[in-house]
């Protein structure tokens, strides 16, 4: 399988978590697919609301590989909402009030390289056109408007399906819940794990999601071996030899 790869970076990025609000935001570790999928959109100029039809889930392929430590931090950020209140039992909505000041978490100087496939050459062909013009049709961010997203083309690659029983994954290791039971992580791998991270979006703004992702917080490959007889399977980059697992087949 054909894909391209290109590396994205900044200062700051904010990957928002879904089931965070008020006044300190919590913001994913790594890009998810959904934040992927609308950066490729911006490079490519789709509409938001194409973005769905456009990047069908059973179309891509999408893995992201750290390539520095990941390392969180704090932006004082200006907000307007307030956040929801309680009265006699009864939640309250948001309104919208003075402004005021809280921190955010961000990933500090977010380092990644993303492999990606569409089954429209043609629309790969443009993807990698644009990548190695550094010409986008709207500004890519990494997260949140303000984040501005430096992107750089790396190159095509081949990706070959493999398997094994143990292996050093470089990418993040997106699982299903009935998948994470079957493996296990090596006691000397320092990882960070997510939850509930948005694989998705669907008609009317509801979103799919992924059960649990690890990934190394050094950026150093994943040693993540079987428990059982069955063997990991994963992708093998020819030229890059790096072995990743794409967001794709992990639906519950």
């Amino acid at each position: 399988m054909d894909v391209t790869v290109f590396r994205i970076s900044g200062s700051f990025a904010y990957w928002k978590k879904g089931f965070t609000s008020g006044g300190s935001p919590l913001t994913f570790c790594f890009p998810p697919r959904t934040a992927l999928i609308g950066l490729i959109g911006a490079v490519l100029g789709v509409e938001r609301s194409k973005l769905a039809s456009k990047f069908q889930f059973q179309k891509t392929k999408t893995a992201v590989i750290p390539l520095s430590p990941i390392i969180k931090d704090h932006l004082p950020q200006t907000w307007r909402q307030g956040p929801p209140t309680m009265v006699r039992n009864k939640i309250i909505p948001a309104k919208f009030k003075e402004s005021f000041q809280a921190n955010v978490e961000v990933v500090r100087n977010p380092q990644f390289e993303v492999v990606f496939n569409h089954y429209d050459t043609k629309l790969m062909d443009e993807l990698n056109e644009r990548l190695q013009e550094k010409r986008w049709f709207f500004t890519p961010y990494l997260g949140s408007l303000g984040l501005l997203a430096d992107i750089d083309f790396v190159g095509e690659d081949t990706a070959h399906k493999a398997d094994a029983k143990e292996l050093l994954l470089d990418s993040v290791l997106p699982l299903t819940e009935g998948q994470a039971k079957s493996l296990r992580l090596s006691e000397d791998s320092e990882y960070i794990r997510e939850e509930g991270i948005p694989l998705e979006v669907k008609s009317g703004r509801s979103f799919s999601y992924l059960d649990i992702a690890y990934v190394q917080k050094s950026a150093k490959p994943l040693r993540v071996i079987s428990r059982g007889q069955e063997t990991i399977k994963f992708f093998k980059l020819e030229r890059r030899k790096k072995n990743v697992i794409f967001f794709e087949p992990c639906t519950s």
